[in-house]
């Protein structure tokens, strides 16, 4: 007899889309978001002693980066991102997320702060394509909103 996967419909309605997802950015929704990553990395120092083969970390704080990515239909953005680094003065920028389940009625809203965009993408765009715009950025602040939990 086959085994039968832990599976269930109830589940699967918990799991999350990102077609429910929402980005603002200082504020302003973006409608044309195609993906958005934020990643927390844990800066952390090695630490060897005498008499003992083990290596242990200790922990020096953290550093975060993501990637917002957009279909273009305007340079609002860029010009942001470019007249910053022109001008030597980053501007503050602030992201704030929103995951819902609508099946679930369950949300996640993150708030990534003290954002410094890393790069910015002068021109690209080629023959019948649509035009994605791809920007790395750093943060330095983060916090859940919300949270979902069952």
């Amino acid at each position: 007899m086959a085994r039968k996967n832990a599976l269930t419909q109830k589940v699967i309605n918990k799991l999350l889309r990102g077609q429910h997802g929402h980005i603002w950015f200082n504020g302003k929704e973006l409608a044309t978001v195609q993906k958005c990553e934020a990643k927390m990395e844990g800066d952390f120092e090695d630490i060897n002693v005498c008499g003992d083969p083990a290596t242990y970390s200790v922990y020096n704080g953290w550093s975060g980066s993501g990637t917002l990515e957009y279909l273009k239909f305007d340079t609002e953005i860029m010009k942001l991102v470019t007249e910053s680094f022109l001008s030597g003065e980053m501007p503050e920028c602030q992201i704030i997320t929103l995951l819902e389940n609508e099946s679930t009625g369950k949300r996640e809203r993150c708030r990534i702060g003290t954002v410094t965009f890393t790069e910015a993408t002068i021109l690209a765009f080629e023959k019948k394509a649509l035009i994605t715009e791809s920007v790395p950025f750093k943060f330095a602040d983060f916090e859940y909103l919300e949270t979902i939990e069952f």
